[in-house]
């Protein structure tokens, strides 16, 4: 029987910090009140939630990172797991403690943010600019949580073929850095790696938030989706394009697993299991 390579430690740091990115990286969509009426955007609110969404991922990823590895992202963990530096097992709790951190943190984002839409009538409020159309379900009587809690959709102005390439190279950015700077036996970034995920995490926003939110972390995507559902607006999740929040960012993953292994892993990790097995039988 294979030796057990997780412990509940590491899932309760997956579970925290996933509580926090979410809270981080969606909630400073909903701060800097980036989906305003007509579905206008500037470089400002753009930069704001890039930053947030990329300093998040590295300081949580410094603080957890000696305990659960930081994945902080079920497309990692996959990673991880095509590449067999983790069991299907421990790989499977990864991603349910991920998913579940994600919608605490959409729920406390929800407290947070409480109250922003209470003087909403038929989507039309003065008081605060915006809220209330990016926030309201026009098949209800009331609003959901205000501006859908960082809610990803695929614009318009796209294709959906447009929008899975989007989220699948944007992940592909993220795990092939995380492979390249974390992994990797020859990587020159040692205690800086977070900081080398963080900006790939910051790129890929600036390039994808205003076509697709930004994704490439399948529980991000899932908190905002599940909580907004609670919220009574339903209608305004489960539409044109939410499928590519849980497929491209596996098969960016995949492309980056493989494409570390046959390409860029170093050639001693590749020897090392097998000159372990041979030591093995000659004990």
């Amino acid at each position: 029987m294979a030796d057990k390579d997780w412990t509940f430690k590491q899932l309760a740091a997956e579970f925290m910090a996933m509580i926090l990115f979410v809270w981080i990286g969606t909630g400073s969509a909903v701060s800097s009140n980036m989906w305003v009426e007509g579905g206008g955007a500037d470089a400002g609110r753009l930069l704001t939630i890039a930053v947030a969404f990329g300093f998040g991922i590295t300081v949580l990823a410094y603080g957890i990172g000696d305990i659960s590895g930081g994945h902080i992202n079920p497309a990692v963990t996959f990673a991880f797991m095509v590449l067999g530096k983790m069991s299907p097992v421990a790989g499977v709790l990864y991603m349910i403690s991920q998913f579940a951190g994600a919608v605490v943190g959409s729920l406390v984002l929800w407290g947070c943010t409480a109250g922003l839409t209470d003087d909403c009538v038929d989507g039309v409020d003065s008081t605060f600019d915006g809220v209330c159309p990016a926030s309201y379900n026009f098949g209800t009587d009331k609003p959901g949580p205000a501006f859908l809690l960082g809610l990803n959709t695929v614009s318009d102005r796209i294709t959906l073929g447009a929008a899975f390439l989007l989220e699948l190279v944007g992940t592909f950015l993220l795990v092939i850095t995380v492979m390249n700077s974390a992994v990797s036996s020859k990587s020159s970034a040692g205690n800086a790696a977070p900081l080398a995920i963080g900006f790939s995490v910051m790129l890929a926003h600036i390039n994808l938030v205003p076509f697709t939110g930004c994704g490439i972390n399948p529980a991000r995507s899932f908190g905002p989706m599940i909580v907004d559902s609670i919220g009574g607006v339903a209608g305004l999740v489960w539409v044109r394009g939410w499928w590519v929040y849980y497929t491209a960012p596996f098969v960016g993953a995949l492309f980056a697993a493989f494409t570390y292994k046959f390409v860029f892993e170093p050639k001693e990790e590749v020897e090392e299991a097998p000159a372990a097995e041979e030591e093995k039988v000659e004990a």
